[in-house]
C-alpha cells in the first residue's frame, strides 16, 4: 500500500481525537450514501476541512459499501481497497476465534487487522504491519470494535522476529499473494509463514496458517490439519493448524450454516452415469477442495454425472438428509445442445443460469439468447454432459 502522507497525518488526528474520529465517520458515511446515489469523485459534496484527503476518504467510503456484508460493523471501520477485497470475514474471523483461545497469538501481516481484532476476544494478541497507513487502520478498526487485547506495532516482520523476547507464540499468518503464474508455494507468500515458523523456532508452540484455497497441499511440508472453509456457498479460506491446535486430519466448514465435517480424504470414486437420474447434487465447495465429499454423499446412492475444474455434480434417484451440505436440482428434462431454446420454451423460464465451464465472456450472452424477454417462469439450470443438455429447478441448497 503506497504511504499517502496526508492520509497518514489525518489517521493519526483520529487516533488521538475521539471527537474528530466520530466526525470523520459521519463524513465517511455521508461519502458512501452520495456513492450509492450515484455520486462520483468529481461531484460528490465534501466538508471543506477534508479536502487535502478527499480521494483517501472517498476511497473508504467505497470500502464500506463493499463490506456491508461482511463485518457488523461496516459503518465505522477503515478499509483500504486491498483490504477490503481480502479482510476475513467477520463470520469466518469469530469461528476461528472459537478454535483458538487463552492464546499469545502474534498476526504477522495483519493488514488492517480484522482477523486480529476477533481473535484479541479470547487472545492475547500483537499485530505485526510494516504499511504504516495500513497499520493505522487496523488501530481505528480496533477503536470500533472496543478491543482490549490487542497490540498493533508497525514494523517489519523479521525486525521483530529478530528483537523478540516472547514465548509460547501462536503464529497467525495471511500471507499477501505475489503475481506470477507459476505454481504456488510458500515462496510465492509474503511473508512466508513457513520461514517464520522455523525463524523463530523454539519460540513457536503453534500457528494458524492461511492459504490460497487452490494451494497446492504438496508443496505443504508443515504438519497439521487442513480445514477449507466456504461461506454462502463459496470457497472462501483453506488454513492449516498445527498439531497441538488440530482436530483432525481434514475439515470442511460450511457457513453461515455452521456445520463442521471432518475425516479423511476421499477413497472411493464414483461411479459414473451417462444419464441424470431424479436429482442432481452439487456438493458445498468446502467438501470438495477438502475432499470429504464421501463423507457425506454414500457412493453407493450416488454417482458422477460431471466433473470439471469447478465442480463435482452428483445424481442420484433420492435424496438422503445430508444433503443440506450441497444444492439439490430436480431433473425436468434434457435435449440436445441445439434443441435447448425449444425445451426451454415449454417452461418460460425468467431465467437461465448455466452451471458448467465455459468462456466467461460468453456466459451472458449465451444465457440471454435462451429466453424471451416475457417469460416470467421460475429460473432453470442448465447442467452439460457431451452433447447434452440437462435442465434441472433448484429445490434446495445448502444455505437453506
Amino acid at each position: 500500500m503506497e504511504v499517502n502522507d496526508s492520509a497518514l497525518q489525518f489517521t493519526d488526528q483520529l487516533l488521538k481525537d475521539d471527537q474528530k474520529l466520530r466526525d470523520a465517520n459521519l463524513e465517511v458515511n455521508s461519502l458512501a450514501e452520495q456513492i450509492r446515489n450515484g455520486y462520483s469523485i468529481k461531484n460528490a459534496h465534501i466538508n471543506s476541512r477534508y479536502l487535502k484527503v478527499r480521494d483517501f476518504l472517498f476511497s473508504i467510503a467505497k470500502s464500506r459499501i463493499r463490506v456491508e456484508d461482511k463485518f457488523s460493523l461496516y459503518n465505522s471501520i477503515w478499509l483500504d481497497e486491498y483490504s477490503a477485497s481480502y479482510s476475513t470475514p467477520e463470520i469466518i474471523g469469530r469461528y476461528r476465534a472459537g478454535r483458538v483461545s487463552s492464546r499469545n497469538i502474534v498476526d504477522f501481516g495483519a493488514g488492517a487487522c480484522m482477523q486480529a481484532i476477533m481473535f484479541s476476544e479470547n487472545n492475547d494478541v500483537t499485530a505485526i504491519e510494516e504499511d504504516p497507513l495500513r497499520a493505522n487502520l487496523g488501530r481505528l478498526n480496533a477503536k470500533a470494535y472496543s478491543c482490549k487485547g490487542l497490540k498493533i506495532i508497525t514494523g517489519d516482520v523479521n525486525t521483530y522476529i529478530s528483537n523478540t523476547a516472547d514465548a509460547n507464540i501462536t503464529v497467525f499468518a495471511d500471507p499477501l499473494r505475489l503475481s506470477g503464474k507459476g505454481e504456488k508455494t510458500f515462496e510465492t507468500l509474503k511473508p512466508n509463514p513457513q520461514r517464520i515458523v522455523q525463524d523463530l523456532g523454539s519460540k513457536v508452540s503453534g500457528y494458524v496458517i492461511d492459504l490460497p484455497p487452490l494451494f497446492p497441499e504438496k508443496n505443504i511440508s508443515l504438519p497439521g490439519e487442513r480445514e477449507y472453509i466456504s461461506l454462502n456457498g463459496r470457497i472462501n479460506r483453506f488454513s492449516l493448524y498445527s498439531a497441538d491446535l488440530s482436530k483432525t486430519e481434514r475439515s470442511a466448514v460450511i457457513l453461515p450454516v455452521s456445520r463442521r465435517i471432518e475425516g479423511t480424504r476421499d477413497m472411493l470414486e464414483y461411479e459414473h452415469s451417462e444419464k441424470p437420474r431424479r436429482f442432481l447434487v452439487v456438493p458445498d465447495p468446502a467438501l470438495t477442495y477438502a475432499e470429504l465429499v464421501n463423507t457425506v454423499f454414500d457412493p453407493s446412492i450416488y454417482s458422477e454425472f460431471t466433473k470439471d475444474n469447478r465442480r463435482l455434480v452428483l445424481t442420484a434417484d433420492r435424496i438422503t438428509q445430508d444433503t443440506v451440505l450441497g444444492e439439490i436440482f430436480e431433473v425436468l428434462g434434457s435435449s440436445a445442445e441445439g434443441d435447448t431454446r425449444r425445451e426451454l420454451e415449454k417452461l418460460k423460464p425468467g431465467r437461465v443460469i448455466p452451471r458448467f465451464s465455459m468462456n466467461p465472456d460468453d456466459y451472458y450472452e449465451y444465457a440471454r439468447s435462451l429466453i424471451d424477454p416475457l417469460w416470467v417462469g421460475e429460473s432453470i439450470y442448465l447442467f452439460r454432459s457431451n452433447d447434452r443438455v440437462v435442465l434441472a429447478k433448484k429445490i434446495k441448497t445448502s444455505l437453506n
